[in-house]
């Protein structure tokens, strides 16, 4: 847990998710350029992988549940179902506590507890819940859907459960949606303001892997518009080095999750944050 003001934040594992072939992820990025980052950026076996979860943000008076996660499962990499609600539970924390699901994008590694399903029906897994998205996530899916967006994102307007979010939005006192568009068309950050100059920020996909951190303009295959989520990605990655912000990311794993870019003799590092 990670105590700052009147926050708490808590990592909230989902499940380890599946190893993949770094060529495959990033198919512009050749085995040279990955030599300076295979040390800690992939596996000993030279390939990829991201922790699925969510974060749970508590504020003096709300709980905002951050990402959900890839779901339940079953999963043909592992024998375990998504562990997202049993550590919610281990944390005293039940799905009814939830004041607001904020949902970075709607990628279905990170919607997969939205909804439940019973006798064909869709049932809120989070009933007192607002659920937060981007409206530019939610009309562009709509338009193009696929499964997780039907079975996890489309219900929750039918169930009345939906905000939709367009720009910088006030959630609750100190804490804001901010646009990082191009890894999906909606694709949203929250950043809680500490104070005049202190932020954190939960990046969601922004970057996901530990070398995007130096390598800016290494795009995965998950983005939809490459130009638009590196133009997120350096900007945002930028302001956080000079100003010296809080991250917590989507997929490192959780040793990595929390931590601030930092600069010595015009290098750059990531510096996890142990909690």
């Amino acid at each position: 847990m990670l105590n700052i003001d009147e926050f708490k934040i808590y990592l909230i594992n989902d499940l380890l998710g599946v190893k993949r072939d770094p060529d495959i992820v990033y198919p512009n990025v050749s085995d040279s350029d990955w030599e300076n980052y295979k040390s800690f950026a992939q596996n000993e076996d030279g390939t990829i992988q991201s922790t699925w979860r969510g974060y749970l943000l508590e504020t003096l008076n709300e709980k905002i549940l951050i990402d959900t996660g890839m779901g339940p499962g079953p999963y043909e990499h592992t024998k375990e179902g998504g562990q997202l609600i049993n550590n919610l539970n281990n944390l005293s924390v039940s799905p009814e506590d939830i004041n607001y699901v904020y949902i970075t994008h709607t990628h279905g590694d990170h919607i997969g507890w939205n909804i439940n399903w019973d006798s064909g029906k869709p049932v809120l897994t989070f009933p007192n819940a607002e659920y937060l998205i981007s409206k530019f996530d939610f009309d562009f899916y709509s338009n193009n859907p696929n499964e997780d967006f039907l079975k996890q994102i489309l219900p929750l307007k039918e169930l009345g459960a939906l905000r939709l979010i367009e720009g910088r939005e006030k959630i609750v006192d100190k804490v804001f949606s901010l646009p990082a568009n191009g890894h999906t068309p909606g694709h949203q950050c929250l950043v809680i303001e500490i104070n005049e100059s202190e932020k954190l920020i939960f990046t969601g996909d922004l970057f996901h892997n530990e070398a995007q951190i130096f390598e800016n303009y290494w795009c995965p295959i998950f983005d939809w518009n490459t130009t638009m989520s590196t133009i997120s990605r350096v900007g945002l990655l930028k302001s956080a080095e000079e100003n010296n912000w809080l991250i917590c990311t989507g997929h490192l794993s959780d040793s990595k999750a929390i931590g601030r870019i930092v600069s010595n003799n015009n290098k750059i590092a990531w510096e996890p944050i142990q909690i």
